[in-house]
């Protein structure tokens, strides 16, 4: 969950949204990055029981997402289009505090309960659904493994609201899954590789991305081998949203080769899923700027996204 007011005191925002205007932009460890506007498409409105989506990951044709903090535990089907829910499979007996991001490998669809906003809990939850019960009926309870993690590093546990010690975005790469943090603090996001077998276990961030802003989603596509992040940075007044595309041409991403745009639109864009190397899905929570929605970035055959020429009218 992004905070139900960080957009409030932001409605300005859409001003600078109608900006064509792109920039050339070095980050702190010198690799330049392209700072350019890029169109996002509107696809669908969401369903009314997704309102508050975080999470996305597009299985065998069909988009799961879940609801953040307080809502039920259940796992929502859409249609590839979003705009129909074709089914709800409930956890029974798990507990949503923050879910807060999903993704899904060769074998299991994973939920990440790590969002963390107050910087107060300690201990964070993931849960595994096998694929194959993701065909269970329409309202069906279905099995999962409830496994728990903790940062390595965190020696101790208080409450802040300028902390680096949030989460929203998981995804799975290669044979692990990868945690990008919302870092409060610094802007920057660390990644941590978790695994999705243990029962318990400690993480510890393997590198650290200065990537302006604060993520909130991530997917990695395994065909074109990129990297993508979501997010908004953290001005709260004329503020805007943002995607990374990075190249991950080994066990880590290629940082060098990172190149960030700015979203046509400054939406509460949550989540992100690959759908083919030259598409991408994204969802964004009502706000006070927009609706729920589905959201699309087409990307050309040199790997790409298309400019926010007419972004306003693209996205309304």
């Amino acid at each position: 969950m992004a905070g139900k007011g960080y957009l409030g005191a932001a409605l300005a925002a859409a001003a600078i949204t109608m900006s064509g205007c792109s920039s050339v932009a070095t980050t702190d460890t010198g690799a330049v990055s392209l700072a350019g506007d890029i169109a996002i498409t509107r696809v669908a409105l969401l369903p009314e029981e997704v309102l508050e989506t975080s999470g996305l990951a597009l299985v065998d044709g069909r988009l799961w997402t879940v609801n953040d903090s307080g809502n039920e535990a259940a796992l929502y089907g859409l249609g590839h289009n979003g705009a129909a829910l074709e089914k709800v499979l409930y956890l029974a007996g798990a507990e949503n505090v923050d879910w807060e991001a999903v993704a899904a490998d060769g074998q299991y669809l994973f939920v990440a309960d790590c969002g963390n906003n107050r910087g107060n809990r300690a201990q964070l939850d993931l849960y595994r659904v096998a694929l194959a019960d993701l065909s269970a009926p329409d309202g069906s309870r279905v099995d999962y493994r409830r496994m728990h993690f903790r940062y390595g590093e965190r020696l101790e546990v208080t409450s802040s609201g300028d902390h680096n010690y949030d989460c929203e975005a998981l995804t799975a790469v290669d044979d692990s899954l990868w945690l990008f943090s919302k870092d409060r603090g610094d802007g920057q996001s660390r990644l941590y590789r978790l695994s999705g077998a243990a029962d318990e276990q400690s993480v510890f961030p393997v590198a650290t991305y200065p990537v302006d802003g604060l993520v909130t989603g991530a997917d990695f596509d395994p065909v074109s081998r990129r990297l993508a992040l979501i997010g908004y940075s953290r001005e709260r007044l004329f503020g805007h949203s943002f995607l990374w595309l990075v190249p991950v041409p080994g066990e880590l991403p290629d940082w060098s080769a990172a190149r960030r745009y700015r979203l046509g639109i400054y939406a509460q864009w949550e989540a992100v899923s690959w759908d083919g190397p030259q598409r991408l899905l994204l969802t964004a929570e009502r706000s006070v700027l927009t609706d729920t929605m589905l959201g699309e970035i087409r990307l050309d055959a040199r790997g790409e996204p298309r400019p926010a020429r007419q972004a306003t009218e693209d996205l309304w």
